[in-house]
């Protein structure tokens, strides 16, 4: 466990706005009897807190750093052929995650298409896509987290 919050940090707890629809992130305020401060994440959960953050950021986006986030908008412009415009957001994916010097090696990328054909119709239009993805980190450790939905679009 120590090893992990030295290898992974820590940041600020940030939940979704409207849970649900992405729409934005806040930090989010610890209330307690010593008053209020804000609620921090460490260790694994700081990893997948920032994995989630920068799958559903525009690439771009973030004026402090225009290198940070999912270059999905521009793949869903550009591609026309739906098994290209897939390879191409997985291939963004990898990119993320390769950014990351917590990740040592990427082990899977899965975007795993629908079962039925409601739901791949209802992926190509709402333009979104569950993403899970495996690796291995700084400390050997062999980790598989599901990021769930993520809106190619900003």
């Amino acid at each position: 466990m120590l090893l992990q919050r030295k290898g992974f940090g820590w940041g600020l707890k940030c939940a979704e706005v409207a849970p649900g629809v992405d729409i934005g992130r806040d930090v989010v305020l610890n209330r307690g009897l010593s008053g209020v401060d804000l609620e921090r994440v460490e260790g694994m959960a700081n990893l997948a807190q920032a994995l989630t953050m920068a799958f559903t950021t525009g690439l771009g986006m973030d004026v402090f750093n225009v290198r940070f986030g999912f270059d999905g908008i521009r793949v869903l412009a550009e591609e026309s052929n739906p098994i290209m415009a897939r390879e191409r957001i997985r291939v963004s994916a990898i990119q993320i995650l390769q950014k990351d010097p917590r990740i040592r090696r990427i082990l899977e990328v899965r975007l795993p298409e629908g079962d039925t054909e409601a739901e791949r119709v209802s992926q190509r239009m709402l333009r979104e896509l569950h993403v899970a993805v495996s690796f291995e980190t700084i400390t050997f450790e062999q980790v598989s987290l599901n990021l769930g939905k993520v809106m190619p679009y900003v």
